[in-house]
């Protein structure tokens, strides 16, 4: 007697979704967007006074921002999503600040004080929230 051909059950065949594909190519873009304006204002920002500048500071986001849009595109985990929204997170939350409050020099850091918004500060913000609406959505599908 043979035997049934057994079934694969669609939970446990892994789907890609369109929605999470699209959330993960839209926070890799946002991610770009920061890594773009962050490498390109970083050598206007450097310093020959201060051992770190701010033109470093730019440089270190813009590398974290390009690496987090790379996990974010290949590795599909929730991992990748987190990390994702703790460099955008972290990226615009340092933007706000130093825009609105004049924290000084706050150690290895040189005063980054800048109280004024001009497109790249714009387009970096903008990619940086568009990363958390993203990156923070796909925390809450099914992997």
């Amino acid at each position: 007697m043979t035997q049934p051909l057994p079934f694969h059950r669609a939970e446990s065949v892994p789907r890609r979704s369109v929605g999470q594909f699209f959330l993960r190519l839209v926070a890799a873009a946002g991610l770009a967007c920061d890594a773009y304006v962050h490498f390109d204002l970083a050598s206007g920002f450097d310093s020959n006074i201060a051992a770190f500048s701010q033109g470093t500071a730019f440089r270190i986001d813009a590398v974290f921002a390009v690496l987090a849009g790379l996990v974010v595109l290949i590795i599909r985990r929730r991992a990748a999503a987190v990390f994702a929204v703790l460099v955008a997170g972290g990226a615009l939350g340092a933007l706000l600040l130093y825009r609105y409050v004049d924290i000084g020099v706050l150690g290895p850091l040189p005063n980054m004080y800048e109280p004024a918004w001009y497109v790249e500060k714009t387009f970096s913000a903008i990619g940086e929230a568009v990363t958390l609406l993203a990156a923070g959505a796909l925390l809450f599908l099914p992997e």
